[in-house]
């Protein structure tokens, strides 16, 4: 299969990136509209019409459904420079097919749909920011549903590791920004995931330094899976 040339430069910027900053959307820009959300507010409902793709400038937010006795099941988190609802918008889904929440409180820049595929019809460099970002964000959800083939915390947590050094391409960890959201993504309770980190760290397996893990034993944490 031949490379396709406007998906080779590794310098490009993310796709938020282009969006937020880039000069040739300076015009459209007035058009964009930013809005903060507190933590806990609903941002879009189920079933809501997506009119505007959405850019998370700082906080999270979380996708939600819930089971048929209640409970909270999330599906997905956004962070800083993720972008939403890419899947359901790329597969022509027109409404959201979850409860969007925040998590955190954020910001988020909303860009008009039609505004948005003026801007992807007319800038290869965009759309391949944008498939970049969506190939990414496919990986790292692949990554989280083979975890669940694994038993325990430690083997949950090792084949994280290595599978998310090989998908950002560099040697230190970053990882969620709050080992709740953490744990919620291994599917693991929280205070096990917080013991099970210090144990590893104390083994020597890498280094805890806040949100990073760094000198991280990738050839050791393998002999774990």
């Amino acid at each position: 299969m031949n490379n396709i040339s406007f998906l080779q430069n590794e310098n490009l910027p993310s796709f938020a990136q282009l969006c937020i900053s880039d000069s040739r959307y300076e015009g459209m820009r007035a058009h964009f509209t930013q809005k903060t959300y507190r933590a806990g507010e609903c941002v879009q409902s189920e079933g809501d019409t997506i009119t505007h793709f959405g850019i998370v400038v700082s906080g999270i937010l979380k996708a939600v459904s819930y089971s048929r006795e209640g409970e909270e099941l999330c599906n997905a988190y956004f962070e800083e420079e993720d972008v939403f609802p890419e899947f359901l918008y790329l597969s022509g889904n027109r409404h959201y097919t979850y409860l969007l929440y925040v998590e955190k409180r954020a910001q988020v820049l909303w860009i008009p749909l039609f505004l948005l595929e003026e801007m992807l019809s007319a800038d290869t460099r965009l759309v391949s920011a944008l498939l970049c970002y969506v190939s990414q964000r496919g990986l790292k959800n692949q990554l989280y549903l083979n975890c669940l083939n694994y038993q325990t915390v430690r083997e949950r947590i090792a084949y994280w590791i290595v599978g998310i050094r090989k998908i950002e391409s560099r040697q230190e960890v970053h990882m969620p920004r709050s080992q709740r959201i953490f744990a919620n993504m291994l599917h693991v309770n929280r205070s096990s995931l917080n013991q099970e980190l210090k144990q590893m760290e104390r083994e020597g397996y890498f280094r805890l330094d806040k949100e990073k893990m760094l000198h991280v034993e990738g050839e050791r944490l393998k002999e774990l899976l």
